[in-house]
């Protein structure tokens, strides 16, 4: 955003709110130049003194008035995205969703995607959340909450139907962590047991492959036998990954190598990755998996099509390649042909795939790590979607890039416009 003088935006912002209620606005127009009507229905105006760089008009309501966009709700304590929607845990715990909602994955029944965060009703105290392909999970008072789409099980309540409001998985308590694929939910308990439900076309649900009854959809939680007590998880695709000291190990699809176990058949129990051994952090795209080692180093496996191991060429690799130029790395991000990463200063670099802007920085697929996103601050946390990806910095505030067909990033725009550069989501 350009640089402009403070008492240039002042003049602009008093001047562009004259005749116009401060806290009415539906369209940018009303606001006059320079203005934007925020999801919070109030015109502001650039101020770069904000950290977000947007400051309130008007002399309305003293809540919002000249205040800083982005500060009147706190901050985001977690952020997470799925294929076509986000979700975010704010400071007080509340949930706010935002982008596809076809099948109910915001937890509400009046839009079908909409661009403007919302808080998800009846849920408090959330200390954890991740989406899937239409579907939403949160950790609350140890208990996994899931809405959204169930055809395949995924909300774990025995059926196959759609819900559009959270429910509590009855089977399951004292759950620290949930992630999800694109059709299938996996939580992690306090002991470090791993339960998942949802499809199982690859075993990714069971770990022990396609029950012997046929059935590839699995509606309640199954403990997955024979994985050590883990630290952390990570699914994607139809793929799941557990973190058990520092060995890595992973069941499902694998069909491009992507459990990066030196073949291509699938695996229907947990296999230990020997190549991503010292992982500290874990990734789980749409065809590969990308780990964070101790050491500071990146290493993929899996579908290279469009760079995503980041080894400047298409090829796949069936064992952990290690990502050159990245040093420092302290967690990874994947989305569904995109590979992300972040330093321990918060520098955040992207590869593959980048028709949508999913690099957070022009539209051009990158075989190989480039320049970095452009954040205003350090980033803290990452996540991928689809084609969208989010990082929160250090500021408490949460920034979008990508694909934007849905409103998936969440800054109020749900017109389609992708964004090559990162976005202001907001600060709760």
């Amino acid at each position: 955003m350009r640089a402009l003088a403070v008492a240039t935006v002042v003049a602009a912002a008093l001047a562009g709110c004259v005749d116009v209620p401060a806290f009415e606005c539906s369209t940018d127009e009303q606001c006059g130049e320079g203005g934007r009507c925020e999801a919070t229905g109030a015109c502001s105006f650039a101020d770069d003194r904000c950290h977000t760089r947007r400051r309130y008009g008007g002399e309305g309501a003293p809540a919002l008035a000249q205040a800083c966009v982005g500060d009147e709700t706190g901050s985001v304590q977690a952020i997470a995205a799925g294929s076509d929607h986000s979700c975010a845990v704010g400071s007080d715990g509340s949930v706010w969703c935002w982008g596809e909602n076809v099948a109910g994955g915001l937890g509400r029944d009046d839009v079908l995607f909409t661009g403007a965060p919302a808080r998800v009703a009846g849920l408090d105290a959330a200390t954890d959340l991740d989406g899937g392909e239409q579907t939403t999970c949160a950790i609350a008072g140890g208990a996994v909450f899931c809405w959204g789409e169930g055809s395949a099980g995924e909300l774990g309540d025995g059926t196959t139907t759609d819900r559009r409001t959270p429910a509590a998985v009855a089977e399951l308590s004292g759950m620290v962590e949930v992630d999800l694929g694109e059709h299938h939910v996996c939580a992690r308990d306090q002991a470090g047991a791993v339960w998942c439900w949802g499809s199982n076309d690859h075993g990714e649900a069971t770990g022990k492959g396609v029950p012997s009854d046929g059935a590839v959809k699995v509606s309640r939680p199954r403990r997955i036998e024979g994985l050590p007590p883990v630290t952390t998880i990570a699914a994607g695709g139809q793929v799941t990954c557990g973190l058990a000291g520092s060995e890595v190990w992973c069941w499902g699809k694998n069909g491009n190598g992507q459990l990066g176990v030196g073949d291509t058949s699938p695996k229907s129990s947990p296999q230990l990755v020997p190549g991503m051994a010292g992982a500290v952090s874990l990734a789980v795209g749409g065809e590969h998996v990308c780990a964070a080692g101790s050491d500071g180093l990146v290493r993929c496996a899996g579908q290279g099509l469009y760079g995503q191991l980041g080894q400047n060429n298409n090829e796949r690799r069936t064992e952990p390649v290690t990502v050159p130029g990245l040093t420092d790395v302290v967690e990874v991000a994947a989305l569904d042909w995109t590979s992300c990463a972040r330093d321990r200063s918060g520098v955040v670099t992207c590869w593959g795939m980048g028709d949508k802007g999913q690099l957070g920085g022009g539209a051009e697929n990158r075989l190989a790590p480039g320049d970095p996103v452009a954040l205003p601050r350090p980033a803290i946390a990452l996540t991928g979607g689809e084609n969208h990806a989010c990082a929160l910095t250090n500021d408490g505030c949460a920034w979008c890039w990508g694909a934007n067909q849905r409103g998936q990033l969440g800054n109020g725009r749900d017109d389609g416009g992708d964004a090559l550069r990162p976005v202001l989501l907001r600060c709760w």
